[in-house]
């Protein structure tokens, strides 16, 4: 018996084989993770998902990302740990896989796997008080639940988290650490310094891990521009009200966002995603048809199981249209000269540098996504982003638009409070009901 090109016997094949990885995941991850068998199984597994009703975008992340844990964990391609902006084209360019101890701990939050990473960072004597996606990603580590690192590249911009686990990461595995400097102003003379760094780096990883070479770069500025194209017409259709996706899912996929530019499994999830949002908005089937309130979101989200966005979206009936981290602000990629490129895209950041820049980016969002408020995340630990949380509050109370700074915790479920959050996101609301209905 065949049910729509599958046969019956691969699917209870496929059904006991899940049964047993839950098991297993629930056990031993680590082990899981690093059986052939796992993603096999997972990979056949696929079809089914669109069978039980997943959409065609969400497949495709979800193969996007097995084929890079499979290449990571199998040891099939060298793996390459790289801090959140550091431009994954340079890994893929390399014939590598980029992995993201940090990106990847919001991965283990959602799978409640991040209770295991966090204990182990502790016991390595880390104060709790930062940043818990660094913490769970070096506790992963150190617990041995990540792939082991050919190599480790971490940038000086935005965040200094960041580079410190990753380099304490680094020692655990005796593996080559490098670290891009990144200009504090930007200028023509500082994109060729931060581009003569890139090339450095570049040519000494492929000297130093068998498997890397430089052939591969142009194919992956190529694909990367591919993916951008298409995520351009993702952000121009967002920008429709009512919202056609809801910002709860969208702050999800900020993991693809990070971690594939480059691979080619990015495009044709765009490319997925993009028909389903025009076919949502042409059937008028929007996740909240009656849109109260346009919201912009600052920075990350939890990323465990909480009850804030079903209230704010259900209850409230107001959309995240738009995040902070979903911005592409970078132009196209210049395959003829590929490192000042890719310099030029870490330089353009809108989060290094002078405040102002940030101000700016976010003006600009608010413009463009019919915005009524900005909530910023307010994650424990993160320097980066809640440091200019007074000046961004005074800038956009000047410019008429209300912001609520709302305290939390990403990874660390321990550190979040869902009651406090949802009635201060309730007050808020209110805020913006009472300016519209005045």
């Amino acid at each position: 018996m065949m049910h729509l090109g599958i046969p019956s016997r691969l699917r209870r094949t496929a059904r006991r084989a899940a049964g047993r990885a839950a098991r297993w995941a629930v056990a031993r991850p680590e082990v899981l993770l690093r059986r052939r068998w796992a993603y096999q199984v997972a990979s056949a597994a696929l079809p089914l998902l669109e069978l039980r009703g997943a959409k065609a975008y969400q497949v495709a992340a979800i193969r996007c990302v097995l084929s890079d844990f499979a290449d990571a964990y199998l040891g099939r391609r060298p793996c390459i740990f790289t801090s959140a902006f550091v431009p994954t084209e340079l890994v893929y360019g390399l014939g590598g896989v980029p992995f993201l101890p940090e990106a990847a701990a919001g991965l283990a939050a959602a799978s409640d796997l991040a209770a295991r990473s966090l204990s182990a960072c502790e016991a390595l004597w880390y104060s709790p008080d930062l940043c818990s996606f660094h913490r769970a990603g070096l506790g992963g580590a150190a617990a041995g639940l990540l792939p082991r690192p050919s190599a480790v590249i971490v940038t000086s911009h935005l965040c200094d988290g960041g580079k410190r686990s990753l380099f304490h990461i680094s020692r655990l595995a005796g593996c080559p650490f490098y670290m891009l400097g990144v200009p504090y102003v930007p200028s023509d003379r500082a994109t060729r310094w931060l581009a003569s760094q890139i090339e450095q780096v570049a040519g000494d990883l492929a000297r130093r891990v068998p498997g890397l070479s430089l052939e591969g770069l142009a194919q992956a500025l190529r694909r990367s521009n591919e993916a951008l194209a298409e995520y351009e017409r993702v952000s121009a259709l967002r920008r429709n009200v009512p919202a056609p996706w809801r910002g709860s899912e969208a702050l999800n996929y900020v993991l693809l966002f990070l971690w594939s530019w480059g691979s080619p499994g990015l495009s044709p999830f765009y490319r997925a995603l993009r028909l389903h949002l025009e076919r949502t908005i042409a059937a008028g089937d929007f996740p909240i048809r009656e849109e109260r309130h346009r919201l912009l979101w600052l920075n990350l989200r939890p990323y465990y199981d909480t009850g804030v966005f079903k209230y704010l979206e259900g209850d409230c009936a107001s959309s995240v249209a738009f995040e902070e981290y979903s911005f592409a602000y970078w132009p196209s990629l210049d395959l003829r000269d590929p490192f000042a490129s890719l310099a030029e895209k870490m330089m353009s950041n809108f989060g290094w540098g002078p405040i102002e820049r940030r101000l700016e980016a976010i003006a600009r969002l608010v413009d463009e996504y019919s915005i009524d408020g900005v909530v910023q995340f307010a994650q424990w630990g993160c320097r980066q982003s809640n440091g200019g949380a007074a000046i961004l509050a005074t800038e956009l109370k000047e410019k008429g638009i209300p912001f609520l700074n709302l305290d939390g915790d990403g990874v660390d479920a321990r550190c979040g409070s869902e009651a406090q959050a949802i009635t201060r996101l309730g007050a808020f609301i209110e805020l913006l009901g009472a300016r519209r209905g005045g």
